[in-house]
């Protein structure tokens, strides 16, 4: 018997459409992706055609150049900074090893370091970046608890880092801390262990100050006592230990008792140290705030000849004695210092970099300066140093512009470029508005007061100064009247901004507070100085805040996972028009 034929399985027909379908879904879906790809990237074009650079040096300084470091990376422009000391920094910036460095002192001229021989071979600036204070952070236990405040004069502060003041219950530390049960125990005092521009500054303060302490030290540890050092010496002094950079010495006082190190504020701000109340010159304790080091600075001797390779370095010798009762006297500047001509590695695609980079740090960058540890530099050096920018070889059109129209902003009486807030419309950029609005100390009656508080008492002593165009706000330059009057409580000392203040600084602020920025976001309001807003923006063109470009990026992002899926899914589709299988 035949087995009957059986008819092979039958497929369903496919529409003569489908095919055609599917080639046209998946050609749209790429065609969306490449479009928003393309859009996105424009986002970081302009990002895109800054080089990588780098630099090393100063860690005084360090805290502030990583933070600007931060910023310009969140808008696509990669700036390295290696924090290993300013000795180190100036022999690789000398060597052409480093795109830039900063440094607290320069190559050349009484302050430099005399063991450090190397110096570059090409023309290069010095632009002040940011002025600060040298801080004396103590970790003292007392009863059981860390002694939280510490009042110090000049002359103990030397002695005890010159090894003549060996024990935290010496007299001299006794008399301005009455009442203090301070301990029967030796002071270990922490210093840098490698080349330092805040050894630098501190020798030098110990020599012009207190010539025969140092004198002492170095008869015992073998330094030159005539000359500045950027190697504390530490030779033959048991009750000195070195550590490297200024996280090193901070970390080891934070984690050792009865120590003492020197350093930026910064450093013991961010760890919620104590600082000692050093005794200025008018009798007052202060410390390192941005008010006090404003006001300190203002009697900072400027180097205004143009010819000289160390135009605009410090001559801090009139700081040291500065009778105002809010100065605090270990006050200083740090330098960025950037090649004038195309050298080694250095070409001007990275000048481009290290132009806008610098530009950006100068403007905007400043307004973090003050929560951060630091103090903004007045307006009359921020643009002596873009004039310095500006050789930068490769700097290109976009940051010129930025350079000129900060300038003419800022003589032209009617804006305030870069929401500065040493600076306010109209003004002589010679005067720093921290000084007229910085509190008196408690005890500084009207008396103690009014030689402060006369016109023009902001004004910086020396330095490149600037001609405000003809019809600027009348007053410029005068001091604030009333403005600054201590009240109760109050003092340069008294208030001690958070590490953390520093990520809010630019969105939050009291209007009441000294220092505190007009945010950018202001724009053409009228400012509590009088006059308009208007900033001239480092921020790179389509990378401030939430706009299409940030948009568009995400949708691209899910256009990629569309067309990753989508093939294998529309293909199910296609293949299968009855659904899903049960």
């Amino acid at each position: 018997m035949n087995k009957p034929t059986l008819a092979p399985p039958t497929r369903p027909i496919r529409s003569a459409g489908r095919r055609p379908l599917r080639r046209r879904l998946l050609g749209a879906g790429a065609a969306i992706l490449a479009l928003g790809l393309i859009t996105t990237g424009s986002m970081s074009a302009s990002a895109a055609s800054y080089l990588r650079i780098s630099g090393d040096g100063s860690t005084w300084a360090g805290n502030a150049v990583l933070q600007w470091e931060t910023d310009v990376k969140a808008q696509g422009v990669v700036v390295d900074f290696n924090p290993d000391g300013s000795s180190s920094g100036r022999t690789s910036f000398a060597k052409g090893l480093s795109d830039y460095t900063v440094s607290e002192i320069p190559y050349t001229g009484d302050t430099r370091d005399p063991q450090d021989t190397t110096v570059p071979p090409f023309p290069y600036s010095l632009l002040p970046v940011v002025a600060g204070g040298t801080a004396f952070m103590y970790n003292v236990p007392v009863n059981g608890q860390r002694l939280d405040t510490l009042n110090l004069s000049q002359a103990a502060l030397a002695g005890i880092f010159t090894a003549q003041i060996t024990r935290w219950d010496a007299p001299e530390i006794k008399a301005t801390n009455p009442g203090v049960n301070l301990p029967a125990q030796p002071i270990t005092v922490v210093v840098r262990s490698e080349g330092s521009g805040a050894t630098a500054q501190f020798t030098n303060w110990l020599i012009k100050e207190f010539p025969a302490d140092y004198a002492a030290l170095c008869k015992t540890a073998g330094c030159n006592p005539t000359s500045p050092t950027s190697y504390f010496p530490t030779q033959n002094v048991p009750t000195f230990t070195a550590q490297s950079g200024s996280n090193g010495v901070t970390k080891y006082s934070q984690s050792t008792d009865y120590t003492i190190n020197y350093d930026e504020y910064s450093y013991p701000l961010a760890v919620g140290f104590p600082v000692a109340n050093i005794q200025n010159a008018a009798g007052f304790y202060t410390v390192p705030t941005a008010d006090a080091v404003a006001v300190s600075l203002i009697k900072a001797g400027i180097n205004t000849d143009t010819s000289s390779p160390n135009y605009l370095s410090q001559d801090l010798s009139a700081v040291y004695g500065y009778n105002d009762p809010r100065a605090y006297p270990l006050s200083a500047y740090s330098y960025e210092i950037v090649p004038k001509q195309v050298t080694g590695s250095f070409d001007n695609s990275k000048g481009a970099t290290l132009g806008f980079f610098t530009t950006y740090a100068l403007c905007e960058g400043q307004r973090k300066m003050g929560p951060l540890g630091y103090s903004p530099l007045p307006m009359n050096l921020v643009l002596a140093a873009m004039d310095q920018v500006a050789t930068i070889p490769g700097v290109d059109a976009d940051t010129t512009a930025k350079l000129a129209a900060t300038k003419a902003g800022a003589l032209d009486g009617n804006a305030n470029p870069c929401n500065n807030p040493t600076f306010k419309p109209g003004d002589d950029p010679s005067h720093n508005v921290l000084v007229d609005t910085a509190k008196f100390p408690p005890g500084c009656d009207a008396a103690c007061q009014a030689p402060f508080k006369l016109p023009g008492s902001g004004v910086a002593a020396s330095g490149p100064s600037y001609t405000p165009v003809a019809g600027a706000a009348a007053g410029a330059g005068a001091g604030a009247g009333s403005a600054g009057a201590g009240g109760a409580g109050a003092g340069a000392a008294a208030v001690v901004p958070t590490a953390a203040a520093v990520a809010a600084a630019p969105t939050t602020c009291d209007a009441a507070s000294t220092g505190c920025p007009t945010d950018i976001a202001q724009a053409g309001q009228e400012t509590a100085a009088g006059g308009k807003i208007t900033p001239v923006s480092t921020v790179l063109q389509g990378q401030n805040g939430w706009t299409t470009p940030q948009t568009l990026m995400i949708i691209g992002g899910i256009l990629l996972v569309v067309l990753l899926l989508g093939p294998a899914i529309i293909a199910r589709i296609v293949r299968d028009p009855r659904g899903p299988r049960r």
